[in-house]
């Protein structure tokens, strides 16, 4: 049996092949397909991605049981309208796609389908729970204008904020200052007006990439970066915490986890991992999940649907196959 699961995020589209035991025959990378993005370029990279992965699986669409897919950004009835418009200019069987919002695969990716809370940090941040009593609900995930708290995104912006009041005095003196410039390769604060609007356009992961400097930042005793990035983690655990509150699962056995590149973040998930750990005493933490290590969510909502067993021993086996750790 031949199942292809696909990861759909702002930042790229993974796609890999494998059989009921887990065994991955190949994997392919594409560019991103969030819902956000323009129709013709979701349909160009999911196409590529699909494409890719079978070329080099020496798989035919045909022999594929069941396309799982995780697929960020489906937060209206238009979003899901328009992903099903997608396969359908890619040319897939919708009775053979299986579509789920990235929140729950994020979910089900920690939790393997028990009660319990994920979260994504990564371009932008989302939480979604289930409790005992299958009773569900999402947290966050506002997009980077309104909210996407602890996010790649938000840590940029507290970023720039930092050194623009910096540079007027409005707040403390920090590296990130020299330290975005040197990114730019510009000489003086001011513009990085020009780089972010006129050169970005506003781009949000573009944006999103100044998190990596933070986090050095950070590294070498930066205060203002230290603080930004505890913040950061503080607000996923919080995006966590009114999830266990509102779905009363405080006293419950729960499983909570972190998923995005934003975990890559040692400080960040040391704020995490406390502000859980102060606010839920039964809470088991898993992960975090980190780079293609979130593909497990499309795969295990995959075996669920098609009535197959998830263990360790499949879950080791898929994420040796992509030279993950488990």
């Amino acid at each position: 049996m031949i199942i292809l699961c696909i990861d759909i995020g702002k930042t790229k589209t993974l796609a890999i092949s494998l059989n009921e035991h887990g065994k991955v025959f190949g994997k392919f990378v594409a560019g991103p397909s969030g819902m956000w993005l323009k129709e013709e370029v979701i349909v160009k990279n999911v196409r590529e991605a699909i494409e890719g992965c079978l070329r080099i699986s020496n798989i035919q669409l045909n022999d594929v049981r069941l396309i799982s897919i995780s697929w960020a950004d489906l937060d209206t009835p238009k979003d899901w309208e328009n992903a099903w418009k997608v396969i359908e200019k890619v040319g897939i069987e919708k009775d053979k796609v299986l579509i789920e919002h990235d929140a729950v695969a994020a979910y089900y990716a920690i939790t393997w389908g028990e009660p319990g809370v994920a979260v994504i940090g990564g371009t932008g941040s989302i939480a979604y729970g289930v409790n005992r009593y299958g009773e569900r609900m999402r947290s966050s995930g506002w997009g980077w204008l309104i909210g996407d708290e602890g996010s790649a995104y938000w840590i940029a912006v507290r970023a720039l904020n930092a050194v623009s009041r910096a540079h007027d005095g409005r707040g403390k003196e920090t590296i990130l200052s020299e330290m975005i410039m040197e990114y730019f390769g510009i000489k003086e604060e001011l513009e990085i007006l020009h780089k972010i609007y006129k050169e970005l356009e506003g781009d949000p992961t573009e944006i999103s990439k100044i998190a990596k400097i933070v986090d050095k930042a950070a590294s070498l005793g930066d205060e203002v970066a230290v603080e930004i990035l505890e913040e950061a983690g503080r607000e996923l655990a919080s995006a966590i915490l009114c999830i266990v509150r509102k779905l009363n699962m405080a006293n419950d056995r729960v499983i909570v986890g972190g998923l995005g590149g934003v975990f890559r973040s040692n400080i960040v998930r040391e704020s995490f991992i406390k502000s859980i750990k102060e606010n839920v005493s039964n809470a088991i933490l898993r992960g975090p999940l980190i780079g293609d290590q979130a593909i497990l969510g499309p795969v295990i909502i995959a075996f669920r649907r098609l009535g197959l067993t998830v263990s360790e021993k499949i879950v080791e086996a898929v994420l040796d196959g992509l030279g993950e750790k488990f």
